[in-house]
């Protein structure tokens, strides 16, 4: 029997920018635009803030099919 295990965190080499569509504070994973496709996005450890829809971030990584981003 194959056990269940979460993907290691994968971080990009560069980060690059995507715009925030729905809210995404410590707690809660959100939604950000990123090259014209929405993708599920959650905070990287560490910070404990909350981004707004609009605001840009910095995508530096991802965890399966979720992006791990910070504040620019």
């Amino acid at each position: 029997m194959q056990k269940f295990r979460c993907d290691a965190p994968k971080m990009f080499s560069k980060a690059e920018v995507a715009v925030v569509e729905e809210k995404i504070t410590a707690d809660e994973p959100g939604r950000v635009k990123y090259k014209t496709t929405y993708w599920p996005a959650m905070l990287f450890r560490g910070y404990s803030m909350t981004l707004e829809p609009g605001q840009e971030v910095a995508v530096i990584g991802r965890q399966g099919i979720t992006l791990l981003v910070r504040p620019l």
